[in-house]
């Protein structure tokens, strides 16, 4: 165990223990330790191109005249992935590490677009081509988001195992 860097003269015995150094609610310079685990901001890209196919997905299927079916599932699906896309992103913006579930549920979200044209199954008639070319696009992205997401979740849950361990505080129970 580290020794305080306080001297233990400074501690006043009529005072609460708890209640040394603060003035009103506010936390002081002692009680806040700062964790970093993830300095560098890595794995944003990822989360960035999550949220980049999430948007190219809603647009193919926008710009494409196909069932309805698939429109809503190109919509529904495409929303989810900007929304875990964004989430992530966040995370690791703000020095930390990526959601493991989240980079999970993206990959899964993935398969699921990979799977979706054919099991929804494509129209026929004029809309037939429109939706074979949109069907193989939303296949494509769907491969892309789980190649994304799996190395996403990896890369987190190793960086997370390998990462420091969060400081606790020294509580120093001398002069009371």
């Amino acid at each position: 165990m580290t020794r305080p860097t306080w001297d233990a003269d400074e501690h006043e015995p009529s005072a609460k223990h708890d209640q040394r150094g603060r003035s009103g609610h506010c936390a002081t310079a002692r009680d806040v330790i700062v964790h970093n685990p993830n300095p560098n901001r890595r794995g944003r890209w990822l989360s960035a191109s999550i949220v980049v196919l999430g948007a190219v997905a809603i647009i193919q299927a926008a710009a494409f005249d196909i069932v309805a079916g698939q429109l809503w599932n190109a919509l529904l699906v495409g929303t989810a992935l900007i929304a875990t896309g964004a989430y992530n992103y966040a995370k690791r913006a703000d020095a930390a590490f990526g959601s493991v579930g989240v980079a999970t549920l993206t990959a899964i979200l993935g398969l699921w677009l990979v799977a979706s044209p054919f099991v929804i199954g494509p129209d026929t008639g004029t809309v037939a081509a429109a939706n074979d070319f949109s069907a193989a696009m939303t296949a494509a992205v769907g491969l892309f988001v789980f190649v994304i997401g799996s190395y996403s979740a990896a890369t987190a849950r190793l960086r997370r195992g390998k990462a420091d361990a969060r400081e606790t505080a020294v509580y120093d129970r001398r002069g009371q």
